[in-house]
């Protein structure tokens, strides 16, 4: 049996496929017990031949072609044709520690769980920046880890997901929207009954300059704001049905808030105003943060509640 299935969407980043797929090889699992399922999402470079010939070369490797749809589209196609119990996500321009996932999956199993949260380090300029998850060998409900143990780090990509909780509860990615971590991950941490974090350090997060997150126009950087306000208005939409959680909420669109403030201040200033008036028509409450969030968050939301217009004007020359 099939206890682990690696979904990989794949578009663009033949620079950086071969070290990806390379780390989802050198792991302390036989091949019959995991796979690597690469998406090619309509790539026009060179990554779809490769996929090929990683899937020739290397029995758990396997590919599906499909037309570009989108991270969304891709980890949706990933998930309907996964075989494993489990399910994780890769970014094909980040990669994984090795030898690491047999531990895991010994600790899903022999707590039968739903969620397994890992640790990630980012990787930037050739510098690593560990973000340990708590390691208090402590089961969680949904909502009792969204609400006490969440911060603002709402990646899928640090995550064992039991397969059929996402079938079951049909909490599948929404296609066509930017941000789907932001969207997807509180909605399935809602459905899990048995969540446990671990402190190892698994995920490698590669930040480069040439990301979607860094456009170099200034229509780049207002689509990202329209992004971001969409995601903001689909997290109130999810609110409604996690009263319990909604300080967590609260604190994650704050995020967004001074995130979108950051954005203007740098690179729309002169358009202050509007996106200001915009925000408090979205978003009608004082903006906050939680504890378990990082303490720049608590910083920037502390001076983003005392005035909208005072934050921008600070992240304009600082």
């Amino acid at each position: 049996m099939i206890q682990l299935s690696i979904i990989v969407p794949v578009f663009r980043t033949e620079q950086y496929l071969d070290r990806c797929v390379s780390s989802l090889l050198q792991q302390d699992l036989a091949p019959q017990d995991y796979e690597i399922i690469l998406v090619n999402d309509g790539s026009d470079d060179n990554s779809p031949t490769l996929c090929d010939r990683y899937a020739a070369q290397y029995t758990p490797v396997h590919v599906i072609h499909q037309s570009n749809k989108g991270l969304s589209g891709a980890r949706n196609t990933g998930i309907r044709a996964a075989k494993g119990k489990y399910i994780c996500f890769v970014d094909s321009d980040d990669y994984v520690e090795p030898n690491c996932f047999a531990s895991l999956i010994n600790i899903a199993e022999n707590n039968t769980l739903d969620l397994l949260r890992y640790g990630l380090q980012v990787v930037r300029d050739n510098r690593t920046i560990p973000i340990h998850a708590n390691n208090d060998n402590q089961l969680y409900t949904g909502e009792q880890f969204l609400q006490n143990h969440m911060s603002e780090r709402c990646s899928c990509c640090i995550y064992f997901i039991r397969k059929e909780l996402i079938i079951e509860t049909d909490t599948y990615f929404s296609d066509g929207i930017t941000y789907e971590d932001i969207d997807w991950t509180p909605r399935i941490i809602m459905q899990a009954k048995r969540i446990q974090q671990v402190r190892t350090i698994v995920y490698n997060y590669v930040q480069h300059k040439s990301s979607i997150t860094h456009p170099k126009t200034i229509s780049g950087w207002q689509r990202i704001i329209e992004n971001n306000l969409n995601v903001l208005t689909r997290l109130q939409q999810t609110a409604q049905n996690a009263p319990r959680c909604q300080e967590w909420f609260d604190s994650m669109c704050s995020s967004i808030i001074t995130a979108v403030l950051t954005i203007v201040a740098k690179h729309l200033y002169s358009e202050r105003k509007e996106y200001i008036s915009r925000i408090k028509k979205l978003y009608p409450h004082a903006i906050c943060c939680k504890s378990s969030f990082s303490k720049t968050e608590c910083i920037k939301a502390a001076v983003a509640n005392i005035s909208l217009e005072l934050y921008c004007i600070i992240r304009h020359y600082i």
